[in-house]
C-alpha cells in the first residue's frame, strides 16, 4: 500500500496551487502600491521644483525684459538679453502646464492601465 493516497496527493497540489496563487495575488498588490506611491512622489517632486522654477523664471525673465529695455538699440545686446528674457518667459509658461498637469496625467496612465485590462489598478490620489 502507498504510503500518500492519490486523494491526499490531490490535496496537497490544490493547497500549494492555492497558496501559489494567493502570493502571486499578493505580490501584484504590493507592486501596484510602490508603483503607485512611485507615480506619487514623482508628482509631488514636480509640484515642488517645478512651481518653484516657474515664478523664478517670471521674475527673471521680467527683469532681463525690463533691463534690456534700458540699453541702447544700436547693439546686439538688447536684442540678446529681449530674446532671453522672453525665452525665459516662455520656460515659465511651460513649467506651469507641467504644475497643472502632473496628477492629471498620472490618473490618466493609471487609468488606462485599467482599461487595458490590468486588474486591480486605482486611480491615485497623491494628495498628501
Amino acid at each position: 500500500m502507498n504510503l500518500l493516497s492519490w486523494d491526499f496527493r490531490k490535496a496537497i497540489y490544490i493547497l500549494a496551487a492555492i497558496t501559489l496563487a494567493t502570493g502571486v495575488v499578493t505580490a501584484q498588490s504590493s507592486l501596484q502600491a510602490s508603483v503607485l506611491s512611485l507615480l506619487c512622489g514623482i508628482v509631488g517632486f514636480v509640484r515642488a521644483i517645478v512651481g518653484v522654477l516657474a515664478v523664478v523664471l517670471f521674475i527673471l525673465g521680467g527683469v532681463l525684459y525690463a533691463v534690456g529695455h534700458f540699453l541702447p538699440a544700436s547693439g546686439n545686446l538688447r536684442q540678446n538679453i529681449q530674446g532671453w528674457a522672453m525665452g525665459m518667459l516662455f520656460a515659465g509658461v511651460v513649467a506651469v502646464i507641467i504644475f497643472i498637469i502632473a496628477e492629471p496625467l498620472v490618473s490618466m496612465l493609471t487609468g488606462l492601465g485599467a482599461a487595458a485590462g490590468t486588474s486591480g489598478i486605482s486611480i491615485p490620489s497623491c494628495n498628501p
